[in-house]
């Protein structure tokens, strides 16, 4: 016996052609192929959660609404001075490290482009950063996913139902065809999932103990993100699904009609396919089942409609169990406890006779007993030998030739303004590493000096020099043996 489905032969069904299925070829995704492996490295990494809040700051501060275009480059130290404010305002690593914020900028830009998030060339002598198109198009895709707002059902019937009509009036072809059966799938597959998320979600606010956090819950994650926006519209006399009889009637027309059927099939055939007669006709009927689907869409809702009265009754009796289990609870173990006193023994309200009394803490349960703690072994202690205590000497000298505090960086000002009232980053130099590490920090100062008035006070950068101020330049490059950046000036403030 040969099943057929709206006159669709089923021997034809690539399923069944297993020598010569058209579709194995495509059925892969080529995701690599556009995006590098490496990019999902940070999003899988320990700090996966906080690189992503970098990334999400940077991106939306660089190339968002109102920002750079993607693809659009700029300076990498532009990039650099970007990620330094975004941590200096908002740390994701808090406290946890003490690495300089510029040394971990740094750090973050090279991991990000690395990892493909970012792009990276040089233009003459200048470091040119992006972000590559297709990239910014996954990263709003990856957006769009962790929102996941509530959909309008209606608007996706509307489309469809315009979408058959002009294909029906000559108007368009079968990429409209297409288009309404990928809304079709969409619309069905949102009110499956929808009562799966309502069964997730339920299970999960009932492992929250108290009543504050189930109704917090209930009100902020069940009521505002789960439900369909238009959901308690589709009963009313003018609902969303007004136009699904029109829609399956249409669906049945193009496929009983044989010239309109052709004319689809052979939009499939020459814009899907390549020319593959039989691919094409698989294309149509699949698209055409999709549509037929929205003939169950009741049934959907129905099994929607159980799920979300099961889901308000059990968040009804928790509520009340919660707001009066715990009161009344107490009032029904002082009645029993006071009526075992005036009951006489071998009453058929009390247990049998166990030879101790009816109520008392020898029936309770027994408390636990706390497990010895286990007792560490004696560190063996030998005296360091001399090549251990000049190592650790080393690394004292080395870590404080690097520590940068208010004293050190006021002398190496100092050393430069002596009897003059301004200095530009050009005539600063630098002899030794903590020189080094002082002229970066005078160059972050710089950087943060563009903030507010009203912020400077809380800045911890602006307030190591006091007595000064560090400016860039509108114009100018300062060039030397370890840096190349914007010029800036120190400048001494007078009271």
């Amino acid at each position: 016996m040969i099943l057929n489905y709206s006159g669709y032969d089923i021997r034809k069904s690539p399923r069944v052609m297993s020598s010569s299925n058209p579709l194995e070829p495509d059925d892969i995704p080529p995701l690599f192929e556009r995006l590098p492996p490496e990019l999902f490295r940070p999003l899988a990494a320990s700090n996966a959660r906080r690189y992503w809040i970098v990334l999400c700051r940077l991106i939306d501060e660089m190339w968002g609404d109102g920002g750079r275009s993607p693809g659009e480059e700029t300076l990498k130290s532009v990039v650099v001075r970007k990620i330094e404010t975004l941590l200096a305002a908002s740390d994701p690593w808090e406290e946890e490290l003490e690495t300089p914020i510029d040394i971990r900028a740094h750090e973050i830009v090279r991991y990000l482009t690395e990892s493909g998030w970012l792009s990276q060339r040089r233009r003459g002598l200048a470091e040119m950063v992006t972000v590559r198109p297709v990239i910014a198009q996954f990263y709003t895709v990856l957006c769009e996913f962790a929102r996941h707002e509530p959909e309008f059902l209606g608007s996706k019937v509307r489309s469809i139902y315009f979408n058959l009509r002009a294909v029906a009036s000559g108007e368009a072809s079968g990429d409209q065809y297409a288009e309404a059966a990928k809304q079709a799938k969409q619309c069905m597959a949102h009110i499956a999932n929808t009562g799966c998320r309502v069964q997730d979600l339920m299970d999960e606010l009932m492992k929250r103990t108290s009543a504050r956090e189930f109704v917090r819950g209930f009100f902020e994650e069940y009521v505002e993100k789960v439900f369909i926006a238009d959901y308690s519209e589709l009963r009313t006399k003018d609902h969303p699904l007004q136009h699904r009889s029109q829609i399956l009637a249409m669906t049945l027309q193009f496929q009983h009609d044989e010239a309109q059927r052709e004319a689809l099939i052979a939009w499939y055939q020459e814009k899907k396919t390549g020319g593959d007669r039989i691919r094409a006709e698989f294309l149509y009927e699949r698209d055409t089942r999709l549509l037929m689907r929205l003939k169950d869409v009741d049934e959907q809702l129905q099994r929607l409609d159980e799920e979300i009265r099961d889901a308000n009754q059990r968040a009804i009796s928790f509520i009340e169990y919660k707001m009066r289990a715990p009161k009344q609870l107490d009032k029904l173990l002082a009645a029993a406890m006071q009526a075992t006193d005036r009951l006489d023994e071998g009453h058929v309200a009390l247990l049998p006779a166990s030879g101790f009394r009816h109520a008392g803490p020898e029936l309770l349960a027994k408390p636990r007993t706390v497990a010895k703690p286990t007792m560490a072994t004696t560190v063996e202690k030998r005296p360091p030998t001399l090549q251990e205590l000049a190592m650790e000497q080393l690394r004292k000298r080395m870590a404080d030739n690097r520590l940068v505090n208010r004293v050190k960086l006021a002398n190496y000002v100092v050393r430069h303004l002596e009897n003059r009232t301004a200095v530009t980053s050009d005539e600063l130099t630098i002899d030794s590493i903590n020189d080094l590490c002082c002229y970066q920090r005078l160059l972050l100062i710089a950087a943060h000096g563009a903030c507010p008035p009203s912020q400077r006070r809380s800045d911890p950068q602006l307030q190591m020099l006091k007595g000064v101020r560090i400016d860039f330049l509108p114009e100018g490059t300062t060039r030397n043996a370890y840096l190349e950046h914007p010029r800036f000036h120190i400048q001494r403030e007078y009271a």
